[in-house]
C-alpha cells in the first residue's frame, strides 16, 4: 500500500508531464533528436557523437533508439524508462536492509519512500535521462560490495566490479568509484593475491570499449561545457 501510493503519484506525474527540476524536459527534447539520428544512421551518429550538444553517455540514447526504430510511440518509450527507474528505490531498500536490524524494516520503507518525493528522481524518470540508470547500477554495486564485506564471497566482488562498470557506462561520473573499490580490495586481499589480479583484469577488460571510444577514436563528449546548447 505504501509503495503503491508513491507509484501512483509517479504515474500521475507522468500523465501531467511533470517537470519538477525545470530542465528535464529541455534535456530530453535535445536528447530525442540524437535518439532519432541513432535510429536513422547508427554508425555516423556514433562516430560523430561529440559533435552533438550533450555530455551524456550515448548508451541510454542508443538503447532508446532501438525502441524508436520499431516506431514505438514516445509516450510508451518514456513509460518503459519510468518503470526501469523503479529499480533504484528497490535496490536502495535492499541496501538499507543490509545495514539495519530486521526489526527496523519500517525505517527502510520510510527512507526508500523519500526517493519518490525527490524532484530529480521524478523528473528524470518521466523524461528519460542516463543519470538515474547510472545511479541504479551504482547502487547495485554498493549492495554487492556490502554483501562481499559481510561474507567475503568473491562472487560479490566480481558482481560489484561489473555493476560499477555498467553505472559508469551509463553515467561516466561513477567511473571514479572503481578506484575506491579497487583500493579497498587491495587492502583486503593484498597486492599479490590471485583474486586481486582477477579484479584488476576484469576492470581493464570492461574499460577497453570506453578507452577505445574516447581516447583512440577521440570522441570525447565528456569535454562538453553544457548539456544543452
Amino acid at each position: 500500500v505504501f509503495f503503491s501510493f508513491f507509484y501512483l503519484s509517479l504515474i500521475l506525474g507522468f500523465l501531467l508531464s511533470e517537470n519538477s527540476t525545470g530542465g528535464a524536459l529541455i534535456d530530453y527534447n535535445n536528447q530525442k533528436n540524437i535518439t532519432i539520428n541513432f535510429a536513422n544512421n547508427f554508425k555516423d551518429t556514433l562516430l560523430n557523437y561529440d559533435n552533438y550538444s550533450t555530455r551524456h553517455s550515448p548508451i541510454l540514447i542508443i538503447l532508446l533508439s532501438f525502441l524508436e526504430k520499431i516506431n514505438l510511440p514516445d509516450s510508451y518509450i518514456r513509460l518503459v524508462h519510468l518503470h526501469i527507474c523503479l529499480f533504484l528505490p528497490f535496490i536502495f531498500y535492499k541496501i538499507i536492509n543490509e545495514q539495519i536490524e530486521s526489526s527496523n524494516k519500517r525505517i527502510a520503507l520510510i527512507l526508500t519512500g523519500l526517493i519518490f518525493l525527490s524532484p530529480t528522481f521524478r523528473s528524470l524518470s518521466i523524461w528519460p535521462d542516463s543519470r538515474l540508470i547510472g545511479l541504479s547500477f551504482f547502487s547495485l554495486s554498493i549492495f554487492y560490495y556490502l554483501k562481499f564485506c559481510k561474507g567475503k564471497k568473491f562472487k560479490f566482488a566480481i558482481l560489484n566490479v561489473f555493476s560499477c562498470a555498467l553505472s559508469a557506462y551509463f553515467s561516466p561520473n561513477f567511473a571514479v568509484f572503481a578506484l575506491f573499490f579497487l583500493i579497498n580490495y587491495i587492502s583486503i586481499f593484498g597486492i599479490k593475491n590471485k583474486k586481486l589480479f582477477i579484479i584488476i583484469i576484469a576492470n581493464l577488460l570492461i574499460a577497453i570499449p570506453a578507452i577505445y571510444y574516447v581516447f583512440i577514436l577521440e570522441i570525447n563528449f565528456l569535454t562538453k561545457t553544457a548539456a544543452i546548447g
